[in-house]
C-alpha cells in the first residue's frame, strides 16, 4: 500500500482541476506543503440577490442582481426555459431546464443519461453525486471540456418531481473562482412542483 495514498490524491484532484501534469500538480503541491500554512479563503463580497420565477416551470432561481436573463438557447437543449449571465461578463452562466417525464426516473439516472450526452460532447471527469437538491432528493453531476489550455467546467444540479426532472445548469470558464458562487446559487434554487 503507498504511503502517501491521501498525498497523491490530492495531486490527482489538482490534475483534473487545472489540466496540470502529474508532475506539475505535484511540484505545485509540494512547495505549498513546505511553506506556512494558507491563509483562511477570503468571504466573497457582499452579493445582492434577485429571484427570478417561473410559476410556469415550476421552480424559482436566485441569482446576483447584476446578472440578466437572456431567451433560452433550445440549440442548447429543447427543454431550456431560462438563462442567466452578466452582460459584460461571459465566463460564467446558470440556465434551467424543465423535462418532461418520459418513463420513471430518478434523478441520479437522468445524470447518468445526461452523461452520456455531454461525454459524446467532449466534456470529461464526469463524477455524479447523489446530494438534496432543491430541497429533494437529487443528485451533482460535475464534468469539464478542455481545449487549447482553456476550460469550461459545468455543475448540473437535478431533482425529479411525478410530472416532470429539473436541471439548474451553471457553467465557468474559472470553475475555481466560481466555486462558492455557484454554491449559493444551487443552495437557494426553489423547484415549485409538489
Amino acid at each position: 500500500m503507498t504511503a502517501n495514498k491521501d498525498f497523491k490524491r490530492l495531486v490527482r484532484a489538482r490534475m483534473r482541476r487545472t489540466g496540470e501534469s502529474y508532475t506539475s500538480a505535484l511540484r505545485h503541491l509540494r512547495r505549498i506543503s513546505t511553506e506556512e500554512p494558507a491563509m483562511p479563503e477570503p468571504a466573497l463580497p457582499e452579493i445582492v440577490w434577485r429571484r427570478v420565477a417561473k410559476p410556469e416551470f415550476e421552480y424559482a432561481v436566485w441569482v446576483p442582481d447584476g446578472w440578466d436573463e437572456r431567451p433560452p438557447n433550445l440549440k442548447n437543449s429543447p427543454w431550456e426555459t431560462a438563462r442567466f449571465g452578466a452582460a459584460d461578463d461571459h465566463r460564467r452562466i446558470a440556465i434551467v431546464l424543465r423535462m418532461p417525464i418520459f418513463r420513471s426516473r430518478s434523478a441520479t439516472e437522468l445524470a447518468e443519461s445526461v452523461s452520456v450526452s455531454l461525454g459524446g460532447a467532449g466534456f470529461g471527469e464526469l463524477e455524479v453525486t447523489a446530494m438534496p437538491v432543491a430541497g429533494r432528493p437529487g443528485t451533482r453531476l460535475d464534468c469539464a471540456r478542455r481545449d487549447a489550455g482553456r476550460v469550461w467546467a459545468v455543475r448540473e444540479y437535478m431533482a425529479v418531481t411525478e410530472e416532470a426532472s429539473f436541471c439548474l445548469g451553471l457553467g465557468s470558464a474559472a470553475p475555481d473562482e466560481d466555486a462558492r458562487l455557484f454554491d449559493e446559487i444551487a443552495d437557494r434554487w426553489e423547484v415549485l412542483a409538489a
